[in-house]
């Protein structure tokens, strides 16, 4: 005897009422186990009873072959099934999470086409895409653009999730994947009880819905496994600064300072093309001394644009004493120091006295080593995890690690 079936309400919508239709038929054939169905059906038991779960529509083959085997009326199972999938098809549920996209957005273009170009490729299963880059470089931004760009290809909805808040006190995967499938219109009865299962009922939907999802701010491949599922339909993009060498078949972007030229324009974006183009040189000097970080020039830019008294050569003025440049960089609950203020308290107690480290223009094993009295490995591997922590660019040159002057500017406050 099989453990008794859910209790299933047949009037949570079509999908549950065809299901409860499909208990029915079983019932009057003399409730027959599923394995016993398998055996005439030649599907699998657990297939035949996802079909009578209610939790979404069974294949037009499984219907028929769970009503054949259940001595059902194939013609008429069949014309119900089709008006069960247009009423089902006329309620989903079109999830649309993601945020609104940046009207200031500019430059990464290379980047965007390889990525659209990756997601366009497809394939039997999807490859998830990793865009990662240290802290202010617009990963969230350039994610976002990259799903307007693609969204022709994904009509059924976005999910989105922010990462960064799993853990101890956040959002744990478990209650993401129950955001998820809410969102997606899976009735509170029909979602499973074993966090396994639901975890299955998520990714059974990634198949068969054309998703856009993107977890933003993952900090460990653990976190972002369960989401991902082997699907040609859907596309998961994930966002990190960490590079998360452990995630498997990922397309890979990765997001870096602007170009100068890219940088200015943002400027102008935000602060008025003209005031910019009046100022050039003074602009510029701004987009210096930002770094060329994408989130200190949008602060800066959003600042002067609602003074229109300060001129760009004044604003220049103000950033150029580096004891204030920090200060300047925050504009309402946006602030570059206490992004890097939150990574570096994420450091661990070596590595944070590494970045104490950090007075000219790139880090080597060498110099930490001896500076902490620690061996040179160990020195390496403190700054690959600074590196993932968002503050410290990859190393360009083997053993050399540059580092941005604004994380400079911060290592002197420590």
């Amino acid at each position: 005897m099989g453990r008794p079936e859910r209790p299933l309400d047949p009037t949570a919508g079509p999908v549950a009422a065809f299901a409860h239709e499909l208990r029915v038929l079983r019932n009057r054939a003399g409730n027959a186990g599923y394995r016993e169905l398998a055996r005439t059906a030649h599907f699998a038991p657990s297939v035949l009873s996802t079909a009578a779960s209610g939790r979404r529509l069974p294949t037009l083959a499984v219907t028929l072959a769970f009503v054949s085997a259940c001595g059902g009326d194939r013609g008429a199972w069949e014309q119900r099934w089709w008006s069960v999938a247009q009423e089902a098809r006329t309620k989903a549920v079109r999830p649309a999470q993601l945020p609104p996209g940046s009207r200031t957005f500019v430059g990464r273009a290379p980047e965007l086409a390889a990525a659209a170009a990756a997601i366009e490729a497809g394939g039997p299963g999807r490859a998830p895409v990793l865009v990662t880059g240290p802290i202010g470089t617009g990963k969230a931004a350039f994610a976002v653009r990259l799903a307007e760009e693609v969204a022709a290809a994904f009509p059924d909805g976005q999910l989105c999730a922010d990462l960064g808040g799993t853990g101890p006190g956040g959002r744990s995967t478990d209650d993401i994947v129950r955001g998820f499938l809410r969102a997606l219109g899976v009735p509170a009865s029909a979602v499973p009880d074993d966090p396994v299962h639901r975890i299955d009922l998520y990714r059974s939907l990634l198949a068969e819905h054309r998703l856009f999802v993107l977890l933003t701010g993952a900090g460990t491949e653990a976190q972002v496994r369960p989401l991902l599922g082997r699907t040609a339909r859907s596309q998961v993009v994930v966002t990190s600064r960490a590079r998360l060498p452990a995630l498997e078949d990922a397309h890979r972007v990765e997001l870096a300072a602007f170009p100068r030229a890219d940088s200015v324009a943002l400027l102008g974006r935000l602060a008025g093309t003209h005031r910019i183009h009046a100022e050039h040189s003074a602009a510029d000097a701004i987009a210096a001394l930002c770094g060329d970080l994408p989130l200190a020039v949008s602060v800066i830019g959003r600042r002067i644009a609602v003074r229109p008294e300060w001129t760009i050569a004044a604003t220049a003025a103000r950033l150029a004493g580096r004891e204030r440049l920090l200060d300047s960089l925050g504009v309402g609950d946006v602030t570059v120091r206490d992004r890097f203020t939150a990574a570096y308290e994420g450091l661990s107690a070596a590595a944070r006295a590494a970045v104490r480290q950090f007075g000219s223009d790139a880090a080597t094993p060498a110099a930490v080593a001896a500076a902490l009295g620690v061996a040179t490995e160990t020195a390496e591997e403190l700054l690959e995890s600074i590196v993932d922590a968002g503050l410290l660019r990859r190393a360009d040159v083997a053993g050399r690690y540059p580092i941005p002057a604004l994380v400079r500017a911060f290592a002197a406050e420590r």
